[in-house]
């Protein structure tokens, strides 16, 4: 019997690049962008030979069939379209297949303060934007904008998700008999800014009594303090709410890590900073986290605690070490389970007689362009 193949979740990015294509808006010959995928589901998609993306609603976009591996993480298939996603803001002005705007007066527009003044009676404002209710809010900002502007006019206003790949974006402009230069200059760039400011999701990772928890929470009280609102995923605090009922299996840990990526990524989507300090000891779903991160139109910092297991374990403050050692606490990262050390963090300390708030101090440091503070 054939394995049943795993159903997935891509990000908005991807499922806008499927959505796209789906409407014949990358021309006749295109096929589906790599899709990366988590290792266990990567496994599973090899062996069944597919893969089924659903929209974060659950509802089945598409089956990718014939799929083969793309590099270490990604798989890319024949797509067998099976619905349209689930609607979103501005669904009636979205682009529904290829149209040839050669002979119109064509402005693009990428942000919100891209859109002129004074736009021409009769012209069409192509608004290159993604406005799904789980995209970046900048995108709906833009189309109000747009919308805003043409109501005066009596222009028209069209929407389709910007790709974040130069040739498929090159390639949706020309099937729309247009080229990449037409209209605003900064058209090329995905949408951003609007009246919505980007967040920040600040993931400590390190092992267990590496004093990434302290320092969460100094930076925390520290940005409470100076004014800006925080919410603190720390991991023990989680796992008595957001996560209880999960052990400390390989699987629940990832589970752990992930379902703090998505509140996070929420919380920084809404202009908010999470800071959260799980383990977090695998690498592969600490890139799923930034991943949500940027799907959501936030800023990811990454910052390995990197106080090495020595140390870790001479302070051993809730005893977790000693009974690892003694085989009382199957994978315990560290001593019977890996830690994969991030290849190149945004920062990297060792807390090794030293003091918390010189820690956090730099933590700080990596944050203010985003917070607006002056240290």
């Amino acid at each position: 019997m054939t394995p049943r193949p795993p159903t997935v979740c891509p990000s908005r990015a991807d499922l806008d690049d499927l959505d796209l294509l789906r409407r014949g808006l990358y021309g006749p010959t295109a096929g589906p962008r790599p899709l990366r995928l988590s290792p266990e589901d990567l496994d599973a998609a090899l062996t069944a030979g597919a893969v089924e993306v659903v929209d974060p609603e659950g509802v089945p976009v598409a089956r990718l069939e014939d799929v083969g591996r793309v590099g270490d993480e990604h798989v890319t298939g024949r797509p067998v379209w099976l619905s349209a996603p689930s609607s979103r803001p501005f669904q009636d002005l979205h682009l529904t297949g290829p149209r040839d705007l050669s002979g119109e007066q064509v402005v693009l527009v990428a942000a919100a303060d891209e859109v002129p003044d004074g736009v021409p009676a009769g012209a069409t404002l192509l608004v290159l934007a993604s406005t799904s209710l789980d995209g970046p809010l900048a995108g709906t900002a833009t189309v109000r904008a747009a919308v805003s502007a043409a109501a005066s006019s009596g222009a028209r206003v069209l929407v389709v998700p910007v790709p974040d790949d130069l040739d498929r974006r090159a390639a949706l402009l020309a099937t729309l008999g247009l080229v990449p230069t037409t209209g605003s200059g900064g058209a090329g760039r995905p949408a951003e800014g609007g009246d919505h400011p980007a967040g920040v999701v600040l993931l400590l990772t390190g092992l267990s009594g590496s004093g990434k928890s302290t320092i969460a929470r100094t930076v925390a009280t520290r940005l409470v303090e100076g004014g800006t609102p925080v919410t603190l995923l720390d991991g023990d605090v989680v796992r008595r709410h957001l996560t209880a009922g999960l052990g400390f299996s390989p699987e629940d840990r990832r589970t752990n890590v992930r379902r703090i990526g998505w509140v996070a990524a929420e919380v920084a989507h809404h202009g908010g900073i999470a800071v959260c300090s799980p383990i977090a000891p695998e690498d592969a779903v600490r890139r799923d986290v930034a991943a949500m991160a940027a799907d959501r139109g936030a800023r990811f910092v990454l910052v390995h605690v990197a106080t090495p297991l020595e140390e870790c374990e001479r302070r051993d403050r809730k005893g977790l070490y000693a009974r690892a050692r003694r085989g009382e606490i199957p994978d315990f990262t560290g001593i019977s389970a890996p830690y994969d050390v991030p290849d190149e963090p945004d920062l990297r300390i060792d807390t090794t007689g030293r003091d918390v708030g010189a820690c956090a101090d730099e933590v700080l440091a990596l944050l203010d362009p985003e917070v607006g503070r002056a240290r």
